[in-house]
Order: structure tokens, then sequence, then C-alpha cells
């Protein structure tokens, strides 16, 4: 694939700080992998490149999608993962070596519950809701691999993301293979 150069070096970075630095509770889990969070990570840092945001929310939007699911109990429902995940990463970010970002927290903490409750909490935040959206954006995008048919892309909140449905198919089924 070829990526712009910001992307790529960004998404190398973050992910190998995922494959390095990032726990997951859920060990055995089959839908919510690293591999999950690295197409969320891509996903992300592709909105951001087209929309032209500067390089503190990529931050944000990188360390909430390598961190967004990695404290799940459930790969079906498990709405609290995203709080859970958050505490995580504010507990890493005390002793890893990480910059703590509100933002992320937040994102992190409303992305398992309903979008209008989420944006409602980043709403006093500097560019929370569009980081927000960007976010959900990333990880629905990723929702081929549960099933041809489980993205509905009239949910997609980002003409950006819109855009990027061909990739995540594409994506997805290199990865099953």
């Amino acid at each position: 694939m070829n990526l712009p150069e910001t992307v790529r070096g960004d998404y190398e970075k973050w992910r190998a700080f995922l494959r390095e630095q990032v726990t997951f509770s859920l060990k055995d889990s089959e839908k919510h992998t690293k591999d999950h969070c690295a197409r969320v990570l891509l996903y992300a840092l592709l909105i951001a490149e087209k929309r032209g945001l500067p390089r503190s929310e990529r931050e944000v939007l990188c360390a909430a999608a390598v961190f967004h699911d990695s404290r799940r109990q459930d790969d079906w429902l498990d709405v609290g993962h995203g709080r859970r995940a958050a505490d995580y990463y504010r507990d890493f970010c005390r002793t890893g070596g990480l910059a703590y970002d509100e933002r992320v927290y937040q994102i992190m903490a409303w992305h398992d519950r309903p979008s209008a409750e989420g944006e409602a909490a980043m709403g006093e935040m500097e560019n929370g809701v569009l980081l927000y959206r960007i976010f959900k954006d990333a990880d629905g995008l990723d929702r081929y691999r549960l099933g041809p048919n489980a993205l509905d892309v009239d949910r997609l909140r980002t003409a950006e993301a819109r855009g990027l449905t061909g990739l995540a198919r594409q994506l997805v089924r290199k990865a099953e293979e």
C-alpha cells in the first residue's frame, strides 16, 4: 500500500508501540485483536491526513487506537470496556513514559456508548467532537471483519471515512487469507 510518508512514519511508530507495550485482557479474542487496533490506527491516520490535522491531534487518535479494545472481557457485548481501556491508558501514562491527554481518555471511555453521549462528553475539549467522530469512524471501518455487511456506511460521520470503505474491505479480506 502506498501511504503518505507522514502516515507511514506514525503508523510504524504506533504499531510497534502497540505490539511491544500494550497488553490485552482478552488473550484469546478472535475479533478485538492487536491487528484490529492496528487497522483502526491506520484508518484514523488516513482520515487525519485527509483533514490536515496537526501532529498533536494525530497523536490523540493514535493513542486511542492502540489502547481502545485492550481491556475487553468479551468479543461481543462488553459495554464498559472503553472506560476500562481508558483507565489502563491513564495508568500506563503514569509509569510508561507516554504523555497523558484527557481527550484520549474520553474518546476511549465513550467509544462503546451511544455517539450522542460521547459527543456531549467531548464537547468542551479542543476539537473533541471532531476527534471523537474520526475515531468512531476509524473503529467502524474495521467492522468488515465481523462480516461483509457489518458496516452500515450511512452511520459513518465523515466523508473521509466513507472514502475508505473499499480499502477497509480489502485489508480485512487480505487479513483473512
